[in-house]
């Protein structure tokens, strides 16, 4: 992190393009990202720009992308780590974070799965003859049984090939689809 005033001083010091004294500058925020623009009398019209983080996919910048990852991954409440940002001063936006999950993460974590899927495919082919195993499981006793996973593992190359999430609409029906 860097100070909002520890920044202004360093491009008010001098301009960075012909080194004269007493620039002005201006900030733009976009999130994690600022900009400072640096204003000289003796460099005319060029301002010189720097930007605090690359841009990702021509203009968005790569710390808020990152950072709504994080926190997906993280298993964290957008809200509340929102409310971490507001008491530190940092701008961000929940609609943000939402957009960049459905617009990049998601679809990168997807398109990640299937080659990696397709890989483990292709490799089970190549073996021939394998040995599989599979496991179901629903929730724990004393707790709600809504939902059961089931497994399927390839033994010999120690890789998990298939997962279901099933539903279940209570634990009679999951009797029922367990005895049929």
């Amino acid at each position: 992190m860097v100070f909002y005033s520890c920044l202004m001083m360093l491009f008010l010091m001098f301009c960075f393009k012909c080194k004269a004294a007493k620039p002005t500058v201006e900030s733009l925020k976009n999130g994690s990202m600022i900009t400072v623009l640096q204003h000289c009398p003796n460099c005319g019209n060029n301002a010189f720009k720097w930007s605090s983080q690359p841009l990702m996919f021509g203009k968005f910048p790569a710390g808020n992308i990152l950072l709504s990852f994080g926190v997906l991954v993280a298993g964290a409440s957008i809200s509340k780590v929102l409310l971490v940002f507001k008491h530190i001063g940092m701008a961000a936006h929940v609609r943000t974070f939402f957009r960049h999950q459905n617009d990049f993460i998601l679809p990168s974590i997807l398109k990640y799965w299937e080659e990696s899927h397709n890989s483990v495919i292709n490799k089970i082919k190549s073996v021939g003859n394998v040995t599989w195993s599979g496991d179901g499981r629903f929730d724990s006793m004393g707790h709600c049984a809504k939902y059961g996973l089931y497994t399927m593992l390839c033994s010999p190359l120690d890789k998990i090939v298939h997962f279901e999430l099933i539903q279940v609409y209570g634990w009679h029906n999951a009797y029922k689809i367990s005895q049929a």
